[in-house]
């Protein structure tokens, strides 16, 4: 129902015009599409469509009885003139919900986007229906994560009351902290790009240019602050790199790596606020007098957040990656060539037809290489692009990479926490330190640290059954497991491991009661998981999601972690002693009045591992753990990990985290769970 009113709110300024003139100017616009666009009817004709049902129901509701009732302006008829604005309301609603049932949005977005319409007004034209889908997914998101921690969804009208200050919160403040990301992904994508400009040949060039003799990135005495006297985020004293070579940049959480990244990609000021001193060249141009858009054939930035790389446009992943290089008026087999070259190169061949927003983490991160790969930069940006993809895939795609730019003259920038699997791919490397690129230094490498943690206590009881567990994600489908089943007993440390979209955070929900199996069961303690209720269930079994933005529900820390306690029979001394440690354990001291969005994303995760150590939980479900940590936060982390007494199933890509902390590691490939 969000997707219509929304529908309702683009086309509301229609509601309040006579109906006559309304219809006169329905049928006027409709024939000159007709007449004008011939060769477009296929392609417009949902449009068309629509005109007809509104002009019938406005010149129903406003051109008969009730503009008879309503002529006068007597007090009277002002409960006739709201029946009549609400009925006017409802025929919208009605006549979209036929229509949007007739042409699905995808049909509609593409249609829109492909047509004659200038690509600015078509994407206003679409994005009441690309918003209100993805403001479903988030609303999908929010509830789930609300259902790990105890709050009734799905209860009564009272408990869904509710819940709702607490799902109004994270949408509109989620919604409000992606959008510089998602106007940059649409940038960076050459959308709304004026002409044609130029047209980039297979060599990766111009048509007609060379290779520059000069280099790709000329930097000198760069600063970068937040805003006019403030202290500088990043300097950069002297940086220089040449077509085709590798630059690793290292650095810890808050380091400047994204900042970074969005100076040299021209997302300074548009995108980012605050203030560039010095001197900063990407391909010939001043970064400050070029946006994302002028960049977007030459210079591309994968972000990291896959999610917030996509166009949010498509609905497939063939059409996202072939969506860069149309709008830069390549030719229609040129673009197909290009396409198909970014994911083979990726080896996203059996994703080609599925929608992106439905994709796993690391499946998503591959999309988003593929299309900037297809955009043939001469400087590519990987913002921790390899963070969620399998670590054994990761050398395979990073090589294919490396030899791809080197035939194509494109020079690339990874920024990472750690480093070591890229260093034997890069030319040159640097470390950030306190926001200065120091070249010529590594960082010291995460796997090289020996780390010791106590082995597993001796197995007690089953805690957790799973018998025979199959799922599907809708009816009909080829099943995502076939048959699983496994036992975590009381003292267990469990590490899923498995390929990218093997479905390991899929089975992790299962476990926690988020989702229903299609068959089989998953018990704990002899009770079925999903049938518990939610109160109960938070109570024994705590879950950390894979983004962390996706469990915050509160305006500060504090309020956050103390959520997890609020249906506990704690006094408000004991509260405050439980919230003390958990801040002191998760190191999050003196941070309880900070709002959580505020935060570095190893900080934000420890907020929401902070709701966990609040309670004393028999199982632990971590998904992707340790992803968003460098050196310094990964010791907090497992130093909690390693105190806590409940059994642990955790999800990693990260082998010396599995090899040094679990004794038992159970693997998901092709729907079957072996160990």
């Amino acid at each position: 129902m969000v997707y219509l009113l929304l529908w309702f709110l683009w086309v509301g300024s229609s509601v309040m015009l006579p109906a006559f003139p309304f219809v006169a100017m329905m049928a006027c616009l409709s024939s000159s599409v007709l007449v004008l666009w011939p060769r477009a009817r296929h392609r417009l004709r949902p449009l068309v469509y629509l005109m007809g049902p509104l002009a019938i129901g406005f010149t129903l509701i406003h051109g008969g009885l009730f503009a008879r009732l309503i002529g006068s302006s007597s007090t009277g008829a002002r409960p006739l003139w709201a029946l009549g604005l609400w009925l006017r309301i409802l025929s919208v609603v009605s006549v979209s919900q036929i229509y949007l049932e007739c042409f699905p949005p995808r049909r509609i977005v593409k249609s829109l986007l492909d047509g004659p319409i200038p690509s600015g007004v078509a994407y206003l034209i679409a994005s009441p229906l690309l918003l209100s889908e993805h403001i479903g997914r988030r609303i999908g998101e929010i509830r789930e994560a609300q259902l790990s921690r105890g709050v009734r969804v799905n209860g009564s009208v009272r408990e869904r009351l509710s819940s709702l200050s607490a799902l109004v919160f994270p949408l509109v403040l989620g919604l409000l902290n992606d959008l510089p990301a998602r106007s940059t992904a649409l940038d960076m994508k050459g959308f709304g790009r004026p002409g044609e400009g130029k047209r980039r040949g297979t060599s990766g060039f111009a048509e007609g240019e060379t290779c520059a003799k000069g280099p790709v990135v000329s930097v000198e005495e760069l600063v970068f602050r937040p805003s006019r006297g403030e202290a500088p985020i990043v300097e950069v004293s002297a940086l220089s790199l040449r077509s085709g070579e590798w630059l690793l940049v290292e650095g810890g959480n808050g380091s400047g790596k994204s900042t970074l990244a969005a100076v040299l990609a021209g997302a300074v000021p548009e995108h980012r606020g605050g203030e560039l001193e010095g001197r900063a060249f990407v391909v010939g141009k001043d970064v400050r007098a070029y946006g994302c858009l002028d960049f977007s054939d030459e210079v591309q930035w994968v972000q990291q957040l896959p999610g917030l790389s996509m166009s949010g446009c498509c609905y497939s992943v063939w059409d996202e990656v072939s969506f860069g290089p149309k709008n830069l008026y390549l030719p229609e087999d040129e673009v197909h060539r290009r396409a198909g070259e970014a994911i083979d190169l990726i080896g996203i061949t059996h994703l080609t037809e599925r929608n992106p927003s439905e994709l796993s983490g690391g499946e998503a991160q591959k999309v988003a290489l593929a299309s900037a790969i297809a955009m043939y930069p001469r400087l590519l940006i990987l913002d921790e692009a390899f963070s969620r993809i399998a670590s054994s895939d990761v050398p395979v795609i990073a090589g294919r990479i490396r030899k791809w730019s080197l035939e194509n003259g494109c020079s690339v920038m990874v920024l990472e926490r750690d480093g070591s699997a890229m260093r034997e791919l890069c030319d040159l490397n640097g470390v950030l330190e306190g926001g200065k690129l120091v070249l010529g230094k590594s960082a010291p490498s995460l796997n090289s640290r020996s780390r010791s943690f106590p082995v597993s206590p001796a197995k007690g009881d089953v805690l957790l059954g799973l018998r025979e567990v199959a799922f599907s994600w809708r009816p009909g489908e080829r099943s995502l497991f076939d048959s699983v089943g496994g036992a975590i007993c009381r003292g267990d440390r469990i590490a899923l491991v498995g390929p990218n979209g093997a479905g390991k955070s899929t089975l992790m929900r299962l476990c926690a009661g988020l989702l229903s199996p299609g068959s089989g069961s998953i018990e704990l303690d002899g009770l079925e998981i999903g049938a518990m209720d939610p109160e109960l269930r938070a109570s024994r079994v705590g879950f950390l999601f894979q983004d962390a933005e996706r469990q915050i529900f509160h305006p500060n820390v504090a309020d956050e972690i103390l959520f997890s306690l609020r249906k506990d029979s704690f006094t408000d001394a004991e509260k405050k002693l439980r919230l003390k440690k958990a801040l002191r354990e998760t190191n999050l001291s003196g941070m309880e009045c900070l709002h959580p969005l505020d935060l570095s994303s190893a900080e934000r995760r420890m907020v929401a591992v902070a709701s966990l150590a609040v309670k004393d939980l028999d199982l632990l479900l971590l998904d992707e753990p340790t992803r968003d940590f460098d050196d310094r936060w990964r010791s907090v982390f497992e130093e909690w990990l390693s105190s806590q007494r409940g059994a642990v199933l955790a999800v990693s890509h990260d082998p010396s985290f599995v090899s040094s902390f679990f004794s038992t590691v159970w693997t998901l490939k092709d729907g079957h769970l072996t160990e």
